[in-house]
């Protein structure tokens, strides 16, 4: 399928849509900021970043949509923006923090793949740390504590419904068109993992990567997707540009790093073991199991942990418990 097809063909459609998507975010998915940073005593943005990253590990392992992740820290950032007894316990107690991150993974992965993941293979592959009963406790409390609410609009959600108002108004290659598609997947999954980002709208996350993608094209293809951009910022109730520019500059720096440490350290491998294939049950089977925690082994030394050294204890600066232990 050539990239331009898989955005919607029909206009009408795609407006109705970004309007829906646009109203849920700016009221039942809204959420506002949760870690100071002058505070010693809870969870920092490398915390949050590193288990980004392990939830990644996990999906990429499981075949399962990137998405998903975002999904999952969505309810995460949501939840710990709303004052709770719980919510509160989570941001001053890393296994807590855990816990609710892994319990959000796990809710976001049944929701929204047609291969699930049992609570019980949850808790074997945090090591045990926490066991099946705490994972269904915590889903249970994250739910009631988002009144159900799961589903929040992704970035990638709204910037193709962007980029299907664009289509019909300009003439680019299919080249072009999947350059687009590809950036806006690739900062879309970027923007996750910083903290930053998790207070914004998904549509400015969206304005800012499809703008920082249009700003790489040269010609006049360049001419034609930016007059068509800014037309369409103007048709629909987004932030601010000003607040669209910020968002821009900071996920370009954010592109800079992160090519600047794959020069410099070289990207990890991915081991070669055989990646799960999906299996018509909503469950997965014993080989998939050991895959995975075969994976999560090689995953734990990728990122520093190494039980040996340090059994029973987590640094701020190592991987969080989920890959062993609990905090002491």
């Amino acid at each position: 399928m050539k990239p331009s097809q898989i955005l919607s063909q029909d206009a009408a459609a795609a407006a109705d849509s970004l309007t829906v998507m646009i109203e849920k975010e700016r009221t039942i998915y809204k959420c506002s900021g949760y870690l100071d940073p002058n505070e010693p005593t809870i969870i920092t943005a490398d915390d949050r970043m590193t288990i980004v990253d392990w939830c990644y590990g996990v999906v990429d392992h499981c075949q399962f949509s990137r998405e998903v992740v975002a999904l999952a820290m969505d309810m995460v950032d949501r939840y710990l923006s709303i004052p709770s007894y719980s919510g509160d316990e989570a941001l001053r107690d890393q296994n807590k923090f855990q816990l609710l991150s892994i319990t959000a993974l796990y809710v976001a992965i049944k929701v929204n793949e047609p291969v699930a993941m049992s609570s019980d293979l949850f808790a074997e592959i945090s090591r045990g740390v926490y066991t099946v009963e705490e994972i269904e406790d915590m889903e249970r409390t994250l739910l009631n504590g988002l009144s159900w609410r799961c589903n929040a609009p992704t970035v990638s959600q709204v910037g193709h419904s962007i980029l299907s108002l664009i289509l019909p108004y300009v003439k680019c290659s299919e080249v072009t068109w999947g350059f687009l598609m590809d950036e806006l997947k690739y900062l879309a999954e970027l923007a996750v993992r910083e903290y930053y980002f998790s207070t914004q709208r998904a549509s400015t996350i969206a304005l800012a990567s499809i703008f920082n993608a249009i700003r790489q094209i040269q010609g006049q293809e360049h001419q034609e997707l930016l007059q068509a951009f800014l037309c369409i910022m103007e048709c629909f109730d987004f932030d601010e540009p000003e607040v669209v520019v910020v968002a821009s500059n900071k996920l370009h720096l954010l592109l800079q790093q992160e090519n600047h440490d794959h020069t410099t350290e070289g990207m990890m491998d991915v081991p070669e073991a055989e990646a799960p294939k999906c299996i018509e049950t909503r469950s997965l089977n014993r080989r998939m199991r050991q895959n995975l925690t075969l994976y999560l082994r090689e995953l734990e030394l990728r990122l520093g942990y190494d039980p040996k050294k340090s059994p029973r204890i987590v640094s701020r600066r190592s991987p969080l418990s989920v890959f062993g232990c609990r905090a002491a």
